[in-house]
């Protein structure tokens, strides 16, 4: 189910972008924690996770934190990353590696985070209200 929105700390709202500088030229990445209160997603965790893409300007998130997330009975809600380069919308390369349609996924570029879904298999993403609070 999409939710109708995604709300989000403001703490975890302000490390987003200082996380992202931290990474600078690369993309940095996580997982988010989070539930669904009635349609809205509560994200109420960050977890960083190395970024083991070869290249600077892709991520790939380490799968053992993933694992980690799990045992700690900690639901992974959303895939966080930032976009050094450009705007935070969705890329070809993001859509093609949208592999869970049940994550949503928070891109920040500079000072700016968005939230989509992904509609799965590689057809994009549509936008998410994004609340901060």
């Amino acid at each position: 189910m999409t939710p109708r929105a995604v709300r989000l700390s403001g703490d975890i709202a302000v490390a987003l972008p200082r996380l992202a500088a931290a990474a600078l030229p690369r993309e940095a990445c996580g997982l988010m924690t989070g539930r669904m209160d009635g349609a809205v997603l509560v994200l109420d965790g960050l977890a960083p996770s190395r970024n083991l893409a070869a290249g600077e300007d892709a991520f790939e998130l380490d799968a053992a934190l993933h694992l980690r997330l799990q045992r700690m009975t900690r639901a992974v809600a959303a895939v966080w990353h930032s976009h050094p380069c450009g705007d935070a919308v969705p890329s070809a390369r993001d859509a093609a590696g949208a592999w869970d349609p049940g994550l949503v996924w928070l891109i920040t570029a500079c000072l700016e985070t968005l939230a989509w879904a992904p509609a799965g298999e590689g057809r994009g993403f549509a936008s998410v209200p994004l609340e901060i609070g």
